[in-house]
């Protein structure tokens, strides 16, 4: 039996990533991903003193959802609906 070494490990993903390794996967700010956590839509191991992020759950956060689709901006004042009288 031998010992794996690094190279056996080339282009894995990891099981769990740290806040600030989130923070620069995503390029979300520090406050977002802590609010994330506390809503919790990141999933989060604790070891020790430690906080970590699964990986997954960070993939599942933004991955891109291939069955909505993205919604128009609407700009400018509101349409007027008809029939409604200006009071």
């Amino acid at each position: 039996m031998s010992i794996p070494s690094t190279a056996d490990y080339e282009g894995a993903k990891p099981l769990s990533v740290t806040v600030a390794t989130a923070r620069k996967l995503s390029g979300l700010g520090n406050t977002t991903i802590w609010r994330l956590i506390r809503e919790r839509q990141l999933e989060t191991v604790h070891v020790g003193r430690r906080t970590l992020i699964t990986f997954k759950s960070l993939e599942a956060l933004l991955a891109p959802c291939s069955t909505s689709k993205p919604q128009p901006r609407h700009r400018g004042r509101p349409r007027k609906l008809p029939g409604m009288v200006p009071s």
